[in-house]
């Protein structure tokens, strides 16, 4: 039996495709791309031969993502790798103290998608293709400047990138024939500021740091595979 958060980690995070197609280039930094994905300003990536390039902007609706090198060369590749989302699992004072031990420097642990546990899964007799039922609740969330941004200003600068994170998670559940994810439904909430709720609001935070992100809630149907009896 494979522990449900190697599933999630190595069969949908670690095959999430964080390749962004450049279709055109202008002026050397303005790349015209096919989808932005979760590009945001400030977020670092890389082209087909490792250079470095920091994003400076993103336009979501035109689809464009504007680049400074972090070296001495300019952008003339046809894909830009954005960064991968880290994960983490466990209760929210567990992944708080593991969050903040992972790196001192806050740019380098974010975005990041948080498997909340404890999980809860059903399972299917053995006569059923379907192996398991597991009902998943996921944080995907980033940085966030709280003191600058208004509520509109942080779905623009801020959630709307991780929107498309989540898109991706889902995508990738869809291509993955591990999964049986016909008619796939799941709830999602957004927070402008991650923290605990309150009746006036959202009040402190539940990771030591100003974030936003969004919370995807789904069961997720696992197949049967063959098993070697040995």
């Amino acid at each position: 039996m494979r522990d449900i958060i190697y599933i999630v980690e190595e069969e949908i995070v670690d095959k999430m495709n964080v390749t962004v197609t450049v279709d055109s280039i202008a002026f050397d930094t303005l790349l015209f791309v096919c989808n932005v994905k979760w590009a945001r300003i400030g977020m670092i990536v890389t082209d087909g031969s490792s250079n470095k390039y920091t994003v400076t902007a993103v336009d979501y609706d035109l689809s464009t993502i504007t680049v400074s090198p972090n070296g001495a060369y300019t952008f003339s590749g046809t894909t830009l790798t954005i960064v991968r989302p880290y994960f983490f699992v466990g209760t929210p004072i567990a992944t708080n103290k593991e969050w903040k031990s992972f790196n001192r420097d806050e740019r380098k642990k974010v975005p990041f998608a948080w498997m909340l546990e404890p999980t809860s899964e059903s399972f299917n007799s053995e006569q059923d293709t379907i192996e398991r039922e597991s009902s998943l609740i996921m944080i995907f969330l980033d940085s966030n400047n709280i003191e600058q941004w208004n509520t509109k200003e942080t779905h623009s600068e801020r959630l709307r990138a991780i929107y498309n994170m989540v898109e991706e998670f889902i995508n990738t559940i869809k291509r993955n024939t591990l999964f049986y994810s016909d008619n796939l439904e799941f709830d999602t909430k957004n927070f402008t500021k991650f923290g605990r709720e309150t009746s006036s609001g959202m009040d402190s935070n539940i990771i030591d740091a100003n974030l936003a992100g969004i919370e995807l809630r789904l069961t997720l149907s696992v197949n049967r595979l063959g098993v070697c009896i040995c």
